[in-house]
Order: structure tokens, then sequence, then C-alpha cells
């Protein structure tokens, strides 16, 4: 009897054909219900039992159950099976008349695309139907002969429909790894208690129902970690520098012809440092196979699911059910879970981690069920590329646009309508190494900073730059100030010469390498490293900052005691994240006090010896790689390994500074207009203590306080007593006795 307040909604053609088939169900159901009744596995409809004991003559009736001697049908049982013959007549009618649009409905869907045999379709019917009629949860609690087994289970089905209870073989359908359980299509929900695996209730995963009851979504367990993209989304043309445009242009044309062929596509590996236009190119290989894109992060389904293999199936079951035609399925993020590649001795050699090997496995089976086209990006070029039996590895490496490009990007994305006069297209290509992405992103922040003005402000994009340039360094390192300038610099002229060839490297690398040609000889990726060696309280770090104000990015120092790891493989894996962090930041590392990272090797003795090497030996190979700026400190040179002094671009001595130094550092330090001072002589000063600037602006903060508690002013006398105590506490030689120096 229908519900009188129940809203007659219009005729929809997919919900008209789950309904047919629940239809259909539950008249198989009441054929079975009958049969078991008229044997005594069920009590009659005239029985009041309560349904949670088990009585005799249900006993008696499964003990011969599998007897030959077949009894005449009841009644009940002769109507419920004429009914069945009616919708089996009225389904035979519907696939006749839709056998061309058969795969349009979503149950029609999922059984060809997923080729389930009827085992597997009627299981799936089982745990479907109560999902959308709510009296199915009555029949199966009356069938299981309680109340509280309203639900679906593989007992179930082997009672309702294995007459001759191949449990064994049935089994097989809610195994790990099977297909309705593998793809997501059900899920076996943990039930209070033990019980065994066929007798735990079967439930339809939300997703599946929003499917079958044509809604469109996608699945909330992963939804934060995807991003779903149309072959419309993709505008505009991909700029790339004429080597870049031909590498990318011959992996399109190759796709081309496999498809041509009817060929499966290799699994298509592409690294790059961020917004290089990776995914860009999985789009572009998508709608070349005229399908959309689905990008999912990798680490994402880490953290959601157990198995890999599951999160996996779940995000390919999501492309599926988007779009009948398939998709191409994007997984990126790569490299925050594949562990960088470590060398030993001369020889570099991949350890092969089990994670990427499950990782490598899931994607190998994934695609033994799908004729899928899967593209991975990872953002580094040092992580272990995907191995796979199943397809070829096809790989890609986009690198940082060149100076010409970077103009042409500029102009395109920042036009002179949108732009006002200050902003400067050739200075910008040429001081901010960035990607494509990275630019568009810079205009877009700078373009919502700029409103209301309907032009953007060049302080705006300079801003946006920087800030883009800061990441997730801080985990690991520490952001250093850059108030320093050129005027507060102390040092002899080689030493100036050498910090300003640092900077002239940095500003004008776009026009030697590029503009100039000598990339395609030497690189176009050429990082710049220099070890500053010398005393300490030279201006060793003071310089970094100086550089890094002159050159306009960031500086993080980094700190040693958050990345020395004493598992075997974590130092390693923390000096990736640095560097990889570094580089998507565009930022500069300074490691102070390198010698106890960048020691020398020694003699394999002992397992400890063994590893520290391969962490030496790591740096030596990633530090090369490093496409961006690092310094080095240190106040021992000899302790620093010869290999590092081969590969850093420059190597920069800081030697004591000489009298007329000093004199200018204690005029310098002590040049606040706000300071009460009294007479000092600063040459003197100078002769009298040989100390470094760090140790000069130890001791002038020392006689600060010192005045300051006294109400005083800072006068010689001052400077003299807190420059001894400076000496003294640092161990130094002093050659004064207590007198007054007066």
């Amino acid at each position: 009897m229908n519900a009188p307040f129940a809203p007659k909604m219009p005729m929809n053609p997919m919900i008209s054909h789950l309904e047919l088939e629940i239809a259909w169900l539950r008249q198989l159901l009441e054929v079975r219900i009958r049969e078991m009744q008229a044997s005594g596995l069920l009590p009659g409809a005239s029985d009041l039992r309560p349904g949670t004991v088990i009585y005799p003559q249900e006993v008696e009736a499964r003990l011969h159950e599998c007897d030959d001697d077949a009894s005449d049908p009841t009644p009940d049982e002769v109507e419920a099976k004429t009914r069945l013959a009616s919708i089996e007549h009225r389904r035979r009618q519907y696939y006749e008349k839709h056998t061309k649009f058969d795969a349009t409905t979503p149950l029609a869907f999922l059984r060809q695309e997923y080729q389930l045999n009827d085992a597997q379709y009627l299981l799936f019917l089982l745990v479907i139907a109560p999902a959308f009629n709510p009296s199915f949860s009555r029949l199966y609690a009356f069938i299981q002969n309680h109340f509280e087994r309203d639900y679906p289970s593989l007992s179930l089905f082997i009672e309702i429909f294995s007459r001759d209870k191949q449990a064994a073989y049935l089994n097989r359908l809610i195994a790990p790894g099977s297909l309705l359980i593998g793809e997501g299509l059900i899920e076996i929900r943990q039930a209070l208690g033990y019980l065994p695996p066929n007798r735990q209730p079967l439930v339809l995963p939300t997703r599946m129902q929003a499917y079958l009851g044509g809604i469109e979504m996608i699945d909330s367990t992963i939804s934060s970690f995807t991003e779903y993209r149309t072959r419309s989304d993709l505008s505009g043309n991909t700029m790339l520098s004429d080597r870049q445009n031909r590498e990318w242009y011959a992996r399109i044309e190759k796709v081309r012809a496999l498809r041509a062929m009817a060929k499966p596509l290799p699994l298509c590996y592409i690294t790059g440092p961020v917004g290089a236009g990776k995914r860009r190119f999985a789009q572009e290989v998508a709608a070349l196979l005229d399908r959309d894109l689905l990008c999912v992060d990798i680490k994402g389904i880490f953290n959601t699911y157990e198995d890999f293999g599951m999160g996996l199936s779940v995000a390919n079951r999501e492309a599926m059910l988007h779009n009948a035609r398939g998709f191409v399925l994007c997984l990126y993020g790569w490299e925050t879970l594949i562990l960088p590649t470590t060398a030993e001795d001369a020889n570099f050699h991949a350890q092969i981690t089990a994670l990427h090997l499950n990782i490598c496995r899931a994607i190998d089976a994934l695609l033994a069920w799908h004729p899928l086209t899967i593209i991975v990006t990872c953002q580094n070029s040092v992580s272990f590329a995907p191995v796979l039996k199943s397809r070829n590895v096809e790989s890609l490496r986009l690198t940082m646009p060149d100076h010409k490009t970077s103009r042409l990007l500029w102009e395109a994305v920042l036009p002179p309508a949108l732009r006002d006069d200050q902003c400067d297209i050739v200075a910008y290509a040429e001081n901010f190494h960035l990607t494509p992405g990275q630019i568009r992103e810079a205009v877009r922040e700078a373009s919502y900073a700029s409103q209301p003005d309907t032009k953007v402000h060049s302080e705006y994009i300079i801003g946006a730059v920087k800030a883009q340039m800061r990441h997730r360094l801080s985990e690991h390192a520490t952001l250093i100030e850059k108030t320093y300038r050129w005027e507060d610099l102390i040092v002899n002229k080689d030493v100036e010469m050498q910090l300003h060839e640092i900077v002239y490297r940095y500003q004008y690398r776009a026009r030697v390498l590029d503009d100039w040609g000598l990339g395609d000889r030497f690189g176009h990726d050429i990082g710049l490293s220099a070890l500053f060696d010398g005393p300490p309280g030279t201006g060793k770090s003071m310089c970094a900052a100086l550089i890094a104000n002159e050159i306009g990015i960031d500086i993080y120092q980094v700190d040693l005691s958050r990345v020395m790891s004493k598992y075997v493989g974590e130092t390693e894996k923390n000096l990736a994240q640095i560097f990889n962090e570094a580089e998507n930041a565009q930022a500069m590392l300074l490691f102070d006090e390198c010698d106890s990272l960048f020691g020398q090797r020694t003699n394999v003795k002992n397992s400890n010896d063994k590893y520290a090497n391969l962490e030496v030996n790591y740096l030596l190979q990633r530090i090369e790689r490093f496409p961006g700026v690092a310094i080095l400190t240190t106040n021992f040179p000899a302790g620093i390994d010869e290999a590092f002094a081969r590969r850093l671009s420059l190597r920069v001595s800081f030697p004591k500074p000489s009298k007329a130094e000093r004199a200018r550092l204690w005029q310098s330090m002590l040049r606040s207009a706000r300071l009460p001072k009294g007479k000092i002589d600063y040459r003197e000063l100078a002769t009298e203590f040989e100390i470094s600037g760090g140790y000069i602006k130890n001791a002038i903060l020392r006689a600060a306080f010192m005045a300051a508690s006294s109400d005083g002013i800072v006068d010689q006398d001052t400077l003299y007593q807190a420059a001894r105590i400076e000496m003294k506490s640092m161990g130094m030689l002093v050659s004064h006795n207590d007198e007054d120096p007066t």
C-alpha cells in the first residue's frame, strides 16, 4: 500500500532499471523463503516463533536439506514462482529494448565495466537492496532467523542462492583483493564481537549509493586530496623553452601514435619544480585521449587508507564513476613518500625501499584489472622512478624556464594594460627564477592586493613573489632576518670582490646560461654554492645574510640538531626534505659550522663508519644537483671533505681583521645616535684588542649593559673592561693588568 504522503517522482531511466532489478531480487527472495518454509527451514506465515531460538524442527529440516526426494510445491511456492516468471519476462523485455543503451544506467554500467559474473552481480544486488528499500532488512532478518541480523552477508547469500552450498568457492567473493571488495564496490563492516568472515555485515559505500541513485559527487574519503579537471578546463598555450618544447611535444606525438595503434600507453613519470607544468602535461595527454583528468595526492591516500592499493582502487573507481569513457589518473606528490637515493663510496646504487615496491605493486595490480592511463608527477629528480611489470615507464623532466621564456611568460600573464609604470618585466624575468605556475600565482595575488585599482603595482608583485618563496623549511631551518647592507660590510678588498661575484653569478645567470648559450654546454640548472671559512667572528654568517638581501631571496639557517638522526636513513631523509623545500621556495640555505655535517669520510672499520660515509656521499650528490644557493661556513676548513671543495662554486676565506678594519668595526658598531657615549679612541681599542667583529659586538653589548646598570655612559673605560672580560671568557690571552688603562 502506497504511503499517502509519498511525492510523485518523475520517471528516471536509471532509477527504473534499479527498481526493476531490486524487484527481481525481491521475487527471488520470496521464492526461496517459500521453499524454506515448506521444508521447515523457516517458520510459516502463521508461526509465532520469535526468531531468537533454533527449534528442533529446523534442525531436522537442515539435516535432510540435501536429500534428493523433492516434495510437491506448496500453493505459496507456485504463486511466488509465477510472479518471478513475470518479473523475468519484464527484465528480458527491458534488456531487448535497451540493448544499445543498457550501459548508460549506473547499475548496468558497473556490471559491464567491472565484468561482474552472475554470482558477483547477485551478491552486489543483495547489498544494494536495503540501501534503496528498507523492507529488505526485515526480510534478511527473517531469513537469518534473528531480528538483529538484518544485514546482508555472504552466509545469507549462500543460504538464498547456493542450493549445493558451495561455501568454499563462494568465500572468494569477499576475500581480500576480490573484485567486489578490492574495487570498493562493497565493504565489510566489522561487527561488535567476533564473527567469521562469511557472517560479517556487507555494506554499500556511501559513494556507491549516491552513484546508483544518480547523485553527482566525489567520494568524501578522497575529496580533500583530489582535483577534477575537465577537457574544457584546458586553455591557453604551453609556454616552454625551445629545448623543453621539443621534449614535450615528442612525448605528445608518442601518445598520439600509440593511441592510433590502440596500444596501452606507458606510465608517464614527470619530474620538475612546483608550477613547472607537470599536471598541465597530464591534462594535455587526457585531452588528446578525449578524457578528463583526475588528480590524486599520493600522500593523501596513505594518510587515509592503511592499504595503499585500496585507496588507489577507490580513486580509480571515482574516475570510472564520473565518466564512462574513462579518465586519465594523475598521481602527484611522489616525492613525499619515496626516500632519496643514497650513495656508497664512488658508486651510486639505488636502494629500492619496501615502500617504493609496495606502491609499484599496487599500481601493477590496478593496471591488471583496468587498462588505465596513469601519470605520476614528482617535484624532484632524486626520488626513485616507478618500476612496473605491466607497463613501460616514460620519463620527462621539466626544468625552470630560461630567461627568454620567463620574460614571455611575464608579458603574457601581466600585459601592459594590467600593470603600472613601475613594473619591470625584464627585471622580474632576470631576478626572479620562477616556474610558469609560480608566475601566474604571483600575478593573481598581486592583482588581489592591488584592488580597487585596475592596474597591478610593482611592490605587490615583489611582495607576492617573496611570499610565495617562503615554504615549509621551518621544520628543519630558521629564517634569518636580512638587515645588513653593503655599507655595513667591513672586510678586505679581496673578500668584498668575491662576495660581489656571488651576487653577480645569481643576478646574471640567465644572461650567461640562456642568452649566451653556455647552459647548453654546462647545464641550465647550475646551482651556486660557496664555502666561507675563517676564524670565529669574522662575519661569515653576516655576509651570507647580506648576499641574500642583495639578491632578494630568503635565507634559512639549517638547524643541524633537527637534521642529524641516530636512525639509519633519517638524516638523509631530513636533508632531502630541506633541499627539496629550498628548491621549491627558491631560498638560500646556510649551513653554519658545516664541518660536523660535511666532514671527511673515513675508512670503514665498523657499521657506524659505513653509515656516516653514506650521509657524506648523499650530501656530495645532492649539493651538486641543488639548483639554488647554498652557503657553508666553517671555522675548521681542514675538516671539510676534499670532494666538497671540488663541487663548490666558490670558496671565500675570511682572515682576521687588520688593525684598520678593527678600528672601523668599533666605530661602525658604536654609531647609534641614541647611545650615550663618552670619549672613545677607536684606533687604541683596535691596537689593544686583536679580536674579530663577532667579539667586538659582544664587547660593545657587554659595555652597554654595564653602563645601563650604573646610569653611566659607554666610554673608553667601559669598553676596555668589557673587551677584557670578553677575551677572558673566550679563553684568549689578555696582556693588560687590572689597572685603569688611562
